[in-house]
């Protein structure tokens, strides 16, 4: 399985020019220093995943951000996954440790993001 960050870099299997060239032209970058591919237009992402189905034939689970702590929410192995379209509703998520900690600390999270726009 091939987990695919929209909020940060990722790896992928050595592809070929060809399939490269398209990640390119499709919106994505590859950052030579740290050997991680970056989405640039997430509008394009459709094409990202078919690109990268295509050239590797393996599973690709695309890995949103939890809004609440910033970590990798975990999509890959959520309850909800079969119903979550990730590709077209959200660029973030709650990842299971946050989903814990409860409404609470959702409440507590916006909170703070409001006092910092007043």
């Amino acid at each position: 399985m091939i987990k695919i960050s929209l909020s940060k870099g990722f790896t992928l299997p050595r592809l070929g020019k060809e399939a490269f060239a398209k990640l390119m032209r499709s919106g994505v970058e590859y950052d030579k220093a740290s050997g991680l591919f970056i989405i640039k237009d997430a509008s394009k992402i459709d094409s990202i995943v078919a690109i990268i189905r295509e050239s590797t034939n393996d599973t690709i689970s695309i890995e949103l951000q939890c809004v609440l702590c910033g970590k990798d929410a975990g999509c890959y192995e959520c309850e909800f996954s079969n119903g979550c379209d990730r590709l077209h509703v959200s660029n973030k998520c709650i990842c299971k440790d946050c989903m814990l900690k409860g409404y609470d600390n959702y409440i507590e999270h916006i909170r703070s993001l409001t006092n910092r726009i007043v």
